[in-house]
């Protein structure tokens, strides 16, 4: 299941939760917005009840392929 698009704010916040960090720091609109912000992200399992990301909100910001280091070919 893919994760619906996420506002600039609502990635913000999230980073900010994956970051260990307030998580309104940074975010403009008051309190009104920052909580809508946080009510967005609990409904959609990125963001539990104790403000902390899930694996799910975690995921968001994972690489979506795993890198493979291969030399390049000399030809």
């Amino acid at each position: 299941m893919s994760t619906p698009r996420l506002s600039p704010a609502m990635r913000n916040m999230l980073r900010n939760a994956i970051d260990g960090k307030r998580i309104g720091q940074g975010l403009s609109g008051g309190p009104h917005k920052i909580d809508a912000t946080r009510r967005a992200l609990e409904a959609r399992g990125l963001l539990d009840t104790d403000l902390k990301p899930t694996e799910a909100g975690r995921s968001v910001f994972a690489p979506k392929h795993a890198a493979i280091h291969q030399e390049a070919s000399p030809c």
